[in-house]
């Protein structure tokens, strides 16, 4: 159940409850009032880039693929041979963690390109990288970076999903 709108969650906070909402293929359940509810976490429940990770056709759920530098690192595929992260820095005190996209599993397989977009904590368009260039990403405590990764070559999201779920005998939450 997300509770973003009510007392307690900073903003950061609320971008990361929804983010992994959204990684998750979670039904959405809400605790709030929605008649009493701040713009800004409305603006966040309605965003419809993060709603179409969360309902995407595809329809499979998300994996924690690794927790490297104190972040968590959530993978997802979506349909189109499309990728979303998430990266959830768990600290909270602090600013903001400075996080190289190459810890991230899937990156290895941006062969030989592809486009990003950077969802939360504000929308970006990062444009076409390439796993040999060296994207840092900020995320702030508490906070999460959600991004999308479209591949310029097909089989991209194939390669990584089939050896990932190779190495994997169980989700580990």
């Amino acid at each position: 159940m997300l509770v973003i709108g009510n007392f307690g969650l900073s903003h950061d906070q609320q971008q990361s409850q929804m983010a992994l909402w959204a990684i998750m293929a979670a039904p959405l359940l809400m605790s709030n009032d929605l008649r009493d509810i701040c713009p800004r976490s409305k603006e966040l429940l309605q965003n419809r880039m993060i709603i179409a990770i969360n309902q995407d056709p595809l329809g499979r759920q998300g994996l924690r693929t690794v927790q490297v530098m104190g972040c968590d690192v959530w993978e997802r595929p979506l349909f189109g041979n499309r990728l979303a992260i998430a990266i959830m820095y768990k600290e909270e005190l602090g600013g903001p963690r400075r996080f190289p996209i190459s810890a991230v599993p899937g990156w290895k397989f941006c062969t030989p390109q592809c486009n990003v977009t950077q969802i939360l904590p504000q929308y970006k368009e990062l444009g076409v990288q390439s796993h040999q260039k060296e994207l840092v990403l900020s995320v702030n405590p508490t906070g999460t970076t959600l991004l999308t990764v479209t591949p310029l070559s097909e089989d991209l999201k194939k390669r990584h999903w089939n050896s990932m779920l190779a190495q994997k005998q169980h989700i580990v939450l």
